[in-house]
């Protein structure tokens, strides 16, 4: 499997996918046009600061995760999981997942 990195509008558009919010909702609560929210998606704009701070809290996305100038070589889906392991995720969560995913991994063996 080949590996992304995770670029800031990657990140929005799946962290907003995974929150099932459309465009256009999300664009309203930030206050900005739909086209706006998509160019940004798009890569073809960037956001002001002040923007990017909304975004980033609005739809709970680590900063360094797109800030970051290294090359992580993890795709978004691998992010939002490390992300959801360490911020979201009780002891108990996190010794269930292990466990599933090393029975995921024997049975690849």
């Amino acid at each position: 499997m080949q590996e992304r990195k995770l670029s800031l509008g990657a990140a929005i558009k799946l962290a907003r996918q995974n929150q099932q919010l459309t465009q256009t909702e999300l664009s309203e609560e930030l206050d900005i046009s739909s086209r706006h929210l998509q160019a940004i998606e798009n890569e073809n704009k960037a956001p002001s600061y002040e923007l990017l701070s909304k975004i980033l809290n609005r739809l709970d996305i680590p900063a360094n995760t797109v800030l970051n100038s290294t090359d992580t070589t993890r795709s978004p889906e691998q992010e939002l999981l490390i992300y959801l392991i360490c911020n979201k995720c009780s002891e108990r969560d996190v010794a269930v997942l292990l466990s599933t995913a090393e029975a995921l991994v024997q049975t690849k063996e």
